[in-house]
């Protein structure tokens, strides 16, 4: 905290609020990379321009910085997704006015330190959108990314979002945008469509923020590793697996018995026995099973590329062990949550430009069949 009331605030009093305001709403670590061992800095900074935080001891800290610094946390508090009033100048009732020249004191500083520290940082709330500041853009890849003709071991699709920079990609995660996915089946009559539309159709959207995977639908969860935009490396790994069953598709069952306490009954692949001897005339067990496409899975899998300016997704539907011929359309559409541009006197939010689609592997090449 600045000094005690009523003093006047010191260069390197201001200097530590105005590097906790940059911390968030600028940039404190420009120079780091997407290679860095240790990134928990880096969910730090949405990357406006900086205010001075390094003013020489002996400048006079004036009303009209104070300005600049409660702007920027008025813009935060705006965009973050908490309850929260913004900041006004309140004038104690020794002072007539707050004018630009006015020497700001020690309880003007302590109210932007105080929001920035208990609201927009608390419980990484400086990562989070307010919904009414975000827009969510589609973009139709169209047949391109899809796939109508049959198949029935596998098909793998790949497409990458690419940002100005690994930094740019920074600011858009870290004040909440994210990056989405939906896939689709239609028009199929085969079993193995049945199965695999079960699967695909109740995912709903996938997307990719900054610490994790979130699933939409909450029909039938899959799971997701807990992996976001910082855990990603220069090699793919896994980040999603849908769940392997929905509904049966199905079940069989047979009898038999040997006219003692013996019954058994069999599903699918799988039966239990049972010998109940203490039964006077006749045991009985029984058993089912769903047919074993709960070992079928959509897998996401996500990695960076370019120095970090790239978030290159994977899909994969693997169908090797059933071999099940699958037709109809499976398609693959995406969109992203863009945050909204927050203008508030000269204290300005804005990630721009968006990032940019474009498919990598469109589940018509040679690893899909």
């Amino acid at each position: 905290m600045p000094a005690s009331a009523g003093t006047i605030v010191l260069a390197s009093e201001y200097n530590a609020v105005a590097e906790l305001v940059n911390k968030i709403f600028g940039d404190k670590y420009a120079a780091v990379l997407v290679t860095d061992a240790d990134r928990s800095n880096h969910k730090f900074g949405w990357g406006a321009v900086n205010i001075a935080d390094a003013l020489a001891d002996g400048t006079l800290i004036t009303a009209e910085r104070l300005q600049g610094m409660v702007n920027r946390t008025n813009v935060m508090v705006d965009h973050v997704n908490i309850n929260d009033t913004i900041l006004v100048f309140s004038v104690p009732s020794n002072r007539t006015d707050v004018l630009a020249r006015t020497p700001i004191r020690a309880e003007d500083l302590n109210v932007v330190e105080t929001k920035v520290t208990n609201s927009i940082l608390s419980s990484n709330a400086h990562l989070t959108i307010d919904p009414t500041n975000a827009s969510s853009f589609v973009v139709t890849p169209g047949t391109a990314y899809a796939r109508s003709t049959p198949w029935n071991n596998q098909l793998v699709g790949e497409h990458k979002w690419t940002f100005n920079s690994y930094n740019h990609a920074r600011y858009f995660f870290n004040s909440g945008g994210q990056l989405r996915l939906n896939m689709e089946m239609t028009g199929g009559s085969t079993a193995g469509y049945t199965n695999w539309a079960d699967i695909i159709n109740e995912i709903g959207v996938l997307s990719l923020t900054w610490d994790n995977v979130v699933q939409s639908s909450s029909i039938t969860q899959g799971t997701s590793e807990g992996k976001g935009f910082y855990d990603l490396t220069n090699s793919y790994q896994l980040l999603f697996t849908s769940s392997g069953v929905t509904a049966p598709s199905g079940y069989g069952y047979g009898y038999g018995g040997s006219g003692n306490d013996n019954y058994g009954y069999q599903a699918a692949e799988m039966y239990i026995t049972v010998d109940n001897a203490f039964m006077s005339a006749y045991g009985y067990g029984y058993g089912y099973g769903y047919s074993g496409y709960a070992n079928r899975y959509m897998k996401l899998y996500g990695k960076w590329a370019d120095n970090g300016k790239d978030v290159d997704l994977k899909i994969v539907l693997d169908d090797t062990a059933f071999g099940q011929f699958t037709d109809g359309t499976f398609e693959t559409s995406v969109s992203y949550l863009m945050p909204d541009i927050i203008t508030l006197n000269d204290a300005t939010f804005d990630v721009n430009p968006d990032p940019v689609f474009s498919i990598i592997n469109n589940y018509n090449t040679a690893d899909d069949s």
